[in-house]
């Protein structure tokens, strides 16, 4: 069995532990929850470091099957897999406040991760669809698992809009590339641009359709902010950082095989589709950074940061085969490193009855609760990528790969948007210092928020000050271990 279907292996054991634990006793819901989410939680970490073991020995095989283990495959599983550990330490705050049962949504969170994984190791486009499906379905059933969110159910039915736009483009594309070749594997996408009729470059742009609506990319993004305000904490930073990283890196692999090294070899849809992504990720950031300046929701605020952050990750596509892959690959860990330091802020300040929903929510958190109100501007400030963060590193790299492909309208744009985005999360900074108005009940952060917090402020400063004090041992691994695993697309 491949290791990437660890994660759904576990969350069978998952719901058959959860279906032989004993009712509730009346009175003893919140302990029985938190314990219980604990227990399964367990389980649910170790499936994920059996990925991690099973994945040794395995990256560069060359067995037969639709999923390859290949470098690239393997920098994406590693970068999804850190993240979620980070995404189950913050679910045990949902079950910990008695929101609900654990069994079900750590179940589906690990189906939903399972089928992550085995999309971006896919070589096979129908496979690569079903995994999708299966990524995304139990994706659409955690969004609406809050039951104390009146939006939570308005965001799932939304999911479920965008989610069929996707699948459908999708799998109109994988019918006409069959209906072209009578294949399915993703070589065949590498033909000669002579063997390549008219079905074939129809299917190929629906394929690449498909995935932008699922990066949440202009015109297809409406449903982003609604997920942030309407979904769980947990279960946004999983979409936001988990399935949104595996959607740009299939579309990555899937350019790489459409976009041949010699352009001369490409078809005149694939030669043009850098540029269409260009315009779309311009598009997307400008409106998504523009939309945050006038939010007054705290929550709808990061989810349009997080559109515009889409449109920055997309901008590197342009440059796809020289220095965009790698850019975009710094710029994913960048955005998920700080959506869930955000996720996790915003979730301990809205404990018990204390409410903080609102940008003016958050006046007087600055002394109340110094080391969090610090974090959570850091976490801000690397979204909009401020010098010091690894948010302002990833920016960097993914303007210069724009720049050296020569778009210097797009580069122009990206830094306007920059400027935008840096204004956008001026107003919550600027909350956290006024004074509050009256007396408010104290929201302590728990363990696993600590824990999390913790984390993702050590590795957003450290990746973002150590290449300016030369200090290059790990974030100059991590950039190696990027491009080899980007060049092995090339192999």
């Amino acid at each position: 069995m491949s290791p990437v279907f660890l994660p759904a292996l576990g969350a069978l054991v998952v719901l058959f532990v959860d279906a032989l634990a004993r009712p509730r006793a009346a009175g003893q819901a919140t302990r029985d929850s938190a314990v219980s989410g604990i227990r399964l939680g367990v389980i649910a970490v170790l499936s994920l470091v059996g990925v991690f073991l099973a994945l040794a020995g395995r990256v560069g095989g060359s067995a037969p099957g639709p999923f390859a283990i290949d470098a690239f495959a393997a920098v994406g599983i590693v970068s999804i897999l850190v993240v979620s550990f980070l995404v189950l330490a913050l679910s045990l705050t949902h079950f910990g406040m008695a929101r609900s049962r654990a069994g079900e949504p750590i179940a589906l969170l690990l189906f939903s991760l399972s089928g992550l994984l085995a999309a971006i190791a896919s070589r096979n486009l129908l496979v690569t669809f079903l995994c999708l499906e299966l990524a995304w379905l139990p994706a659409v059933a955690l969004v609406a698992s809050d039951p104390r969110r009146l939006s939570s159910s308005e965001s799932s039915v939304k999911l479920l809009f965008a989610h069929a736009l996707a699948s459908l483009a999708f799998a109109l594309g994988v019918a006409f590339l069959f209906f072209a070749t009578g294949r399915f594997d993703l070589a065949l996408l590498t033909e000669p641009s002579a063997a390549r009729p008219l079905f074939f470059e129809l299917g190929s742009a629906l394929v690449v359709v498909g995935l932008i609506a699922r990066c949440g990319l202009a015109p297809f993004h409406p449903w982003v902010p609604d997920l942030h305000e309407g979904a769980p904490a947990y279960v946004t930073a999983h979409m936001a950082t988990a399935a949104q990283t595996a959607c740009f890196l299939v579309l990555l692999r899937v350019l790489f095989a459409l976009l041949p090294a010699d352009p001369e070899l490409a078809s005149d849809v694939a030669r043009r589709i850098p540029e269409w992504l260009g315009f779309l990720a311009c598009l997307t950031l400008v409106w998504g950074h523009a939309m945050a300046l006038v939010q007054v929701g705290l929550r709808r605020l990061v989810g349009w940061l997080a559109v515009g952050q889409a449109g920055f990750l997309a901008l590197a596509l342009v440059d796809t085969r020289a220095e965009g892959g790698p850019a975009l690959v710094l710029a994913l860990v960048a955005t998920s490193i700080a959506i869930v330091g955000v996720s996790t802020t915003l979730s301990s300040f809205s404990h018990h009855e204390r409410a903080c929903e609102h940008v003016g929510d958050l006046a007087g958190m600055a002394g109340e609760s110094p080391a969090r109100a610090t974090l959570l501007a850091l976490f801000l400030l690397s979204l909009a990528g401020f010098p010091g963060t690894i948010g302002f590193v990833a920016r960097r790299d993914v303007l210069t790969a724009v720049e050296h492909a020569g778009h210097r309208g797009f580069l122009l744009i990206g830094v306007v948007a920059t400027v935008l985005a840096l204004t956008a999360v001026g107003r919550p900074l600027v909350a956290l210092l006024r004074p509050a108005e009256g007396r408010r009940a104290a929201s302590a952060a728990l363990t696993n928020e600590q824990v999390v917090l913790a984390v993702c402020g050590a590795l957003v400063l450290f990746l973002g000050t150590a290449p300016l004090f030369g200090e290059r041992a790990l974030s100059g691994w991590l950039e190696a271990w990027i491009a080899a695993g980007i060049a092995s697309l090339s192999g």
